[in-house]
C-alpha cells in the first residue's frame, strides 16, 4: 500500500534526524534523498492512476458536451499529468451545458472539467488572432489542472508577404 504524504515526511524527517548513534549528515543526506523519492514516486504512481480513473468517469460527459478525444498524453515526474486533447465537434447551447453541469454536481472533478471546457468555448469565441484559427484544447489534469486553447496558422497565411504587413494596427492612423 502506499504512503500517504504525512507518512512521506515522518520518513524524511527520520532520515534527517539519522535513526543511529554516530550517523553521519552524508548518510542522512542519503537517506532524505531516498525516503523522499521513493515517497513521491508511489505517491504520483497512485495519483496518475485515479486521475485516470476520473478521467475514465468524466469521458462520457465531454463527449455528451461536445467534444471529442483525439489523443492523450502522460506526464511523468514529481507533478504527474494527464493531458487529453480535445477537438470540439458540436457547440451545445446553454441550456444542455446547465443540465449537464447540474447532472455531474455530486461529480467534483467532472463537473470541474465541464465548467473549465464551456468557459474555454466562450474564451475562444472572444479570441481572434490574425492568420490563426482555434483547433483544440487541451486539458492538463494534474495538481493545477490547466485548460490550453490551441491555435493553428490559416492555410492562407503562408501566402502573404510578412513585409507588406503595417507595423501596427493603428500605423495608417497615424499618418492621416
Amino acid at each position: 500500500m502506499a504512503k500517504k504524504l504525512p507518512e512521506i515526511f515522518e520518513d524524511m524527517r527520520q532520515a534527517l534526524l539519522g535513526k543511529k548513534p554516530g550517523h553521519s549528515w552524508t548518510e542522512s543526506a542519503s537517506d532524505v534523498y531516498g525516503a523522499t523519492l521513493g515517497g513521491l514516486k508511489s505517491l504520483s504512481g497512485d495519483a496518475l492512476t485515479k486521475t485516470a480513473q476520473n478521467f475514465n468517469e468524466a469521458l462520457p460527459y465531454i463527449e455528451r458536451a461536445g467534444y471529442e478525444v483525439t489523443e492523450i498524453e502522460v506526464g511523468m515526474g514529481l507533478d504527474p499529468k494527464i493531458v487529453p486533447h480535445l477537438r470540439m465537434r458540436d457547440m451545445i447551447d446553454e441550456s444542455e451545458q446547465a443540465a449537464l453541469l447540474e447532472e455531474t454536481k455530486n461529480k467534483t472533478l467532472v463537473n470541474t472539467i465541464l465548467s473549465s471546457l464551456f468557459r474555454a468555448s466562450a474564451a475562444r469565441r472572444k479570441l481572434n488572432f490574425r492568420r490563426f484559427h482555434f483547433t483544440d484544447i487541451e486539458l492538463e489534469l494534474s495538481i493545477l489542472p490547466t485548460v490550453v486553447l490551441k491555435f493553428k496558422p490559416n492555410e492562407l497565411s503562408e501566402e502573404i508577404d510578412p513585409t507588406s504587413l503595417p507595423a501596427s494596427p493603428n500605423a495608417g492612423e497615424q499618418n492621416q
